[in-house]
Order: structure tokens, then sequence, then C-alpha cells
């Protein structure tokens, strides 16, 4: 139990000590801090807010070029069959040599007069050919509308006959059958009369009157005694007479029987006939149709024929008329280049290279004469892969050269998408810049500063960026309110690597300071 008590007895005075070592040392450490703070100031600097442009801008070192300006023979004298000399200009004098420097409007070559008179001769007679081949394409065309026009119509006319010899045929054809039916019907109509007759009330009555006659006759025969001569005379001539009534009747009831079995007769041959008219009719409609069809097919190709026909011809025109303009062209753009028969320089400079010697012939395309301008000085210079992305052809650029103060304008030219630098940490391109404006006082080989401007702003507000102060997300300057220096909370937008603009917060020529820390000097000499 005692031993218990010591132990917690230690352990309280340990913590005891533990709560006055600390208490000490934080005393001893606000002492040297104040020390410190008596011997450190904060300086502020008192600036005005400037307007102006911002910008991020890259520069990079390089050495002029001259540009060297070639002139190009490259007349087309058209085809020729063989490189036969006779065919090309070939030159008499040349009157530049390497290294001269020459004017515009200095001669550089003359030609021969024969070479000259020779392939403008080729020349006029290709185009006269050419003109000759135009008319006769023209002709032909001309005659070949016509002809088209013909079998068009052709084609027309024989579809409409076709449709009047068919609507011809089924008319006729119809008519006919008509006709037939007709027939039919008036022999339909006729024993269809006689058989009213036959039955009629008046002709029954004839028939049963003469019937009874007769009759009545053979009775009053039978009835006649016999010893009456006269009666029985009488009596048969009576029998008789009713007899050859009776006969007479009979007859022409089977007379009109007769007609009509006639008739029947006839209706059953128009019927026959119609029968094999109407297999005849069918037939000669299938023909009619089938010519009638061809006759429509034809018709409805016939534009495309037509059309198919013009067009070739109007193809072949096409190309004697494109063949002359080509021959045309050629002989004024040979004109223009020979003239009086020598060739002048088009510009000024100094000669790199003549192309052609006296008595060589023009037989391919080449250079007549290169020369260096001073009016195509270029620089070029290496651009990072991470700058050159921002580039583009036609981007204005500040060049400064070290013998002169002035600043000359120039242009990029021309990216090369080959990098310079590929086994280098740094990859780099080439990039050629145009140099603008008055040049006579540039040299070749002088170095130069290229500036290209990544990014601008213009006419802005500005204050440098160590004037910035960033607390808490939010960003702020120094201001003199009464006796002291706070912090004022401003927009910031724009930055380059030196200023940065001020969007809001600050107006043009306001105040502000710059903060930074000094040693006070006398509190330090008192210290020591």
């Amino acid at each position: 139990m005692n031993k218990k008590r010591s132990w917690k007895k230690i352990g309280k005075r340990a913590f005891a000590l533990l709560v006055l070592v600390a208490i000490m040392g934080a005393a001893v450490y606000s002492v040297m801090e104040k020390q410190k703070e008596e011997q450190v100031v904060m300086v502020y600097k008192e600036h005005t807010v400037q307007k102006g442009s911002l910008r991020n801008e890259i520069t990079e070192n390089g050495s002029v070029s001259f540009g060297i300006v070639s002139e190009e023979y490259e007349l087309n004298l058209g085809d020729t069959e063989d490189d036969d000399e006779e065919n090309y200009l070939k030159i008499d004098e040349v009157y530049v040599a390497v290294g001269q420097r020459i004017k515009e409007g200095d001669a550089i070559y003359r030609f021969t007069e024969d070479s000259v008179a020779d392939v403008r001769k080729k020349l006029q007679y290709a185009k006269t050919e050419a003109q000759i081949a135009v008319s006769e394409a023209q002709t032909a065309y001309e005659l070949g509308v016509l002809e088209a026009q013909l079998t068009y119509d052709e084609s027309m006319l024989t579809q409409s006959l076709a449709e009047a010899t068919y609507t011809n045929k089924i008319a006729r054809m119809s008519n006919e059958i008509a006709t037939k039916n007709l027939e039919i019907e008036q022999l339909l109509a006729d024993i269809y009369k006689i058989q009213c007759e036959l039955t009629d009330e008046d002709y029954l009555e004839q028939k049963d009157a003469i019937r009874e006659s007769y009759e009545e006759a053979i009775e009053a025969v039978e009835e006649a005694s016999d010893k009456f001569v006269t009666n029985q005379v009488v009596a048969m001539e009576a029998l008789r007479n009713a007899e050859v009534s009776y006969e007479v009747f009979l007859a022409s009831a089977d007379d009109s029987n007769k007609q009509i079995a006639d008739k029947i007769e006839q209706i059953a041959e128009i019927q026959e006939d119609m029968a094999f008219y109407e297999v005849l009719i069918e037939k000669e409609l299938i023909l009619a149709s089938k010519e009638l069809e061809t006759a429509n097919l034809a018709g409805s190709i016939a534009d495309v024929k037509q059309s198919s026909s013009l067009s070739s011809y109007e193809t072949t025109l096409t190309k004697a008329q494109e063949e002359l303009q080509e021959c045309t062209e050629r002989l004024e753009s040979f004109d223009a280049f020979v003239g009086d028969g020598t060739v002048y320089a088009k510009g000024s400079g100094l000669v790199t290279e003549v192309g052609y010697e006296e008595g060589t012939s023009l037989i391919s395309a080449g250079i007549l004469l290169s020369y260096a301008v001073s009016d195509a000085m270029t620089i070029q210079v290496d651009v990072s892969q991470e700058d050159v992305t921002t580039m583009k052809v036609g981007d204005r650029v500040e060049i400064q050269f070290s013998p002169y103060e002035d600043v000359y304008e120039g242009v990029i030219e021309s990216i090369t998408t080959t990098a310079t630098s590929r086994n280098s940490a740094t990859i780099s391109y080439p990039v050629t810049i145009l140099i603008l404006g008055e040049t006579s006082r540039i040299y070749g080989g002088m170095t130069a500063d290229v500036t290209f401007v990544m990014e601008e702003t213009a006419e802005v507000l500005y204050v440098p960026r160590k004037a910035i102060v960033e607390e808490n997300g939010k960003e702020y300057v120094y201001v003199k309110s009464g006796e002291a220096y706070v912090l004022s909370e401003v927009t910031t937008g724009f930055m380059n690597g030196a200023n940065v603009e001020i969007v809001s917060g600050l107006q043009e020529n306001d105040i502000y300071y710059i903060a930074s820390v000094a040693v006070n000097e006398e509190k330090n000499n008192e210290a020591r």
C-alpha cells in the first residue's frame, strides 16, 4: 500500500516538472520572437496602376538569308514526234554569268531567228489545224442535230401510225361484228314475224274456215243423191274447190315454216362465221398490239437516242474547241515569252545560276536564271514543339537586329513539320520568317532576335505580379488607409511573366503598395 502511494507521488512531481519546463520554454520563445520582430520591419513602396498592353511572347535567334528568285522556262509547245532540235528554241547568245549583278529589264538570252520562226510556224500550224477541226466538228454537230431530229420525228410518226392502225383495226373489227349481230337480229325478227303471222287470230280463223269448208264439202259429196247427177257434180266441184283452197293454205304454211328453217340455218352460218372471225380478230389484235408496243418502245427511247447522238457530237465539238483554246494559248504564251527574240530579267539581284549555255536547245522545262534579291530576305529560327503548335503561316513577328535600335516587322512564311532535334531532349521545328519593309541596311548572315507574340491584350489595367497577395483563395493588393497599410481585394485576368491584368478593384493611376521585408539596423545594434 505504501509502495503504490510512493509511485503516485513520484508521478505527480514528474508531471509538475514537465509543465514548468513547458512554461519556461514558451516564455523564452516569446522573448526571442519579440526580439526578432524588433529587428525586422515591413517596407511599403508606392506604385500607380498602369494601363497598356500585356502579352506573352517568346524570342528565338537566327541569321539572315538572301532570297533566291528563279525565272523558269516552262513553255508548252504541244506534242512533238521526236526530240529534233528544230522543234525547239535555240539559244544564240547568253548575256549573264554567275556573280554578275543584274537589273530588271537586262537582257539574259537571245534566241536564233530560225528557231523562233520554226517554233512559231509550228504553233501557228497547230492552231490552224485546230480551227479546221472545230469547223468540221461544228458542221458535223449541226448535221447531227438535223439527222437526230429527223430520226426522232420518224420514230414519233411510226408510233402515231401504229396507234392509228391499232385503233382502226379495233374499230373495223368491231363494226364487222356489229354488222353480223345486226344480221342475226334481223333474221330473228323475220322469224318472229312469220311465227306471229302463223299464230295470228285472222290466220287461225281463216285456217278454221277453210278446214270447215273442206269438211263441209266432203259431207256435201257424201250426202248428194245418186239420182241426181247434177247434185253430185256440184258437190264434187265444191269439194274440189275446198280441197284446192285447203292445199293452198297448207302450202302457204309450209312455205312459212320453210322460211323459218332457212333463216335459222342462216343464223347458224352467221354464228359460225362470227366464231371464226372472233379468232381471226383476236389474232390480228395481238399482232397489232405487238406492233403498237414496239412503236411505243421505239418512241420512248427516241429521246434517249437523240440525246446520245447529240452528246457524241457535242463531245467531239467540245474537245476540238478545247484543243483550239490550248493551241491559241500556247501561241500567245510563246509570243509573250519570246517577244523580239530576247529574254529579259524580271527582277534585280546577284546571279547565282545560269541555266543554259550558248547553242543549247530548250527541249525541256528548266531554270533560265536564278539570282539573290534583297527584298526576299528570310530568317530561320528553331521553335520548340510546345510553342510551334500555337503558330501558323501568316502570323506577324517582331525582329530586332543587334546593330540597330529599330524594330523590324516580319511574317511567318513557312513552318517545317520535320523536327530538327529528334535525338535531343528538346524537340524543335524550323520556322522561316520573311522580313518586311525596307531591307537596304540588312546584310546576309546578320543575326537577329525574332519575337513571337503568343497572346496579347490591349488597353488593360495592370500591376506587377509581385504586388498581388494571395490569402484564402483570394487576391489582394496593399493600399493605404490613414497611417495603416491594408489589403484590398482585386480581381485579376490575363497574366504574363512580369505583370497581371486588374479586372476590378483598382482604377487607372490608383496608388497601391508593394510590401517587402527590411532589417531594423538600430534594433539590431542594440541587441548586439
